[in-house]
């Protein structure tokens, strides 16, 4: 697919940004039927950047101005009415809903559109790839400092993720730490192809990622993660074997194996009954946008899935 089909706008994100700085909550949205203006939870850049791709060929008029930016970010521009598309692993909570309604007189649609994983990596020299949920959340408030502590080499284990704003970082407080407050060596790399790229530069860092980051472009059976790093395996039980311990690949992620899995929602405001934006919405959940989703990700799609035996051997 030539790079010329695609019709990038110049969205000047600053103007957004300075309202986030300035506390203002001015409405700034100037929309045209063909614009499709969205802010994405970096985490999930890779398969929405190729939703866009895909809807944009089907739908050659229509003006891409995606920007990839920290879950808070995304939320706040929704709020603000600085856009109005999202994509996020959160739904708008019944009074941000209220807030938008009072102060602008736009209703929110939100639907769920596909199931992301929370994915932990490490450098391929370390000797431990198997963790428990237990043990996740004792490195996560500093209970366990060190890789020899679970089995491994005698290095200090170094958390790394994205940046402070993102939803990996409310995933892993709320969800895996239960509220508890980090603790540790927890360290913050901007992005999460930085990460990838830290932890395979160093033994004892321990990443966070939105699994479908480690796609491995060589494999299109999608078996195989990035070549560069271990993404660890993960049990529910109290000792973790190669039995018990799951990988985040989407049939783990569909039956539920894999303990650490998200909702991704599209969200909009958009009060017109027709543009841009909202086909794109919607096309995010039509059978076109689910089956980019299971063909091209590591993302479950919200659509029912049939689970079928594949022989790779031949």
């Amino acid at each position: 697919m030539g790079m010329g089909l695609i019709k990038r706008g110049l969205y000047v994100f600053a103007v957004a940004v300075g309202l986030l700085l300035s506390g203002c909550g001015e409405a700034v949205v100037d929309e045209t039927l063909q614009d499709v203006r969205v802010a994405v939870d970096e985490t999930l850049q890779t398969i929405i950047s190729e939703e866009l791709s895909v809807f944009n060929t089907r739908h050659e008029t229509a003006v891409l101005m995606e920007s990839y930016v920290p879950e808070t970010d995304a939320l706040n521009l929704l709020l603000q009415d600085s856009l109005r598309l999202i994509v996020t692993t959160r739904p708008l909570s019944e009074e941000e809903i209220s807030s938008i309604a009072n102060a602008y007189q736009l209703r929110v649609r939100q639907q769920v559109v596909a199931y992301d994983a929370v994915a932990l990596i490490e450098n391929k020299s370390n000797t431990d790839s198997l963790l428990t949920v237990g043990e996740m959340q004792k490195i996560m408030t500093g209970s366990i400092k060190n890789w020899k502590e679970l089995g491994g080499r005698d290095e200090p284990i170094e958390v790394v993720f994205d940046n402070g704003g993102s939803s990996l970082v409310r995933y892993v407080h709320d969800s895996i730490c239960g509220g508890q407050d980090f603790g540790g060596i927890v360290k913050e790399a901007g992005t999460n192809k930085a990460v990838i790229d830290y932890v395979a530069q160093t033994p004892g860092a321990l990443g966070i990622v939105g699994v479908d980051w480690l796609r491995n472009p060589s494999d299109s059976t999608r078996l195989r993660f990035n070549d560069n790093i271990r993404v660890m395996s993960v049990s529910r039980s109290a000792v973790a074997e190669e039995g018990n311990s799951f990988q985040p690949f989407q049939y783990y992620i569909a039956t539920g194996q894999y303990p650490w899995t998200r909702a991704v929602w599209a969200i909009t405001t958009d009060p017109r009954q027709r543009s841009m934006g909202l086909n794109f919405y919607y096309f995010l959940s039509d059978e076109a946008g689910q089956l980019i989703i299971t063909r091209s990700s590591q993302l479950l799609p919200s659509m029912p899935v049939h689970v079928r035996t594949v022989d790779i051997t031949s």
